[in-house]
């Protein structure tokens, strides 16, 4: 185990789950400067209690705060507010781009919901994969 896994606060699962992310802080159009929402299709590939990993093509800056509706295996619907803590942008397919998301204050449902899905997938590690 790295150093870097020995120092999460949270267990993690490898998770693969679709999330609708939409931005709630507007972005910049690159080529215009005019703000603009961000909404899309993605894929989260890793869950844990404090966040997520979410694949994508267009990551969205380091601090921007994102909803996130995680559309569970078991057909349950987690949906919370998270802040892109860290962005890996893609660099000749050496790592796959996306974005690491900390949640920012989930309700008490959503993170029932979390620890509901980690427990499930710690007991049996092919459920949720």
């Amino acid at each position: 185990m790295s150093d870097t896994h020995a120092a999460r606060r949270f267990a993690r699962v490898d998770l693969h789950a679709r999330v609708q992310v939409t931005s709630l802080d507007p972005l910049r159009d690159p080529e215009t400067g005019v703000p603009v929402s961000w909404e899309s299709d993605e894929l989260c590939a890793t869950l844990s209690v404090g966040g997520a990993f979410i694949h994508t093509a267009d990551p969205p800056p380091p601090g921007n705060r994102l909803l996130l509706q995680i559309h569970l295996p078991s057909g349950e619907s987690i949906e919370t507010v998270g802040r892109v803590a860290w962005t890996r942008y893609p660099l000749g397919g050496a790592r796959t781009p996306g974005v690491g998301v900390e949640f920012v204050a989930p309700t008490g449902e959503a993170r029932g919901a979390l620890e509901r899905v980690l427990s499930a997938a710690q007991q049996n590690p092919q459920s949720e994969s």
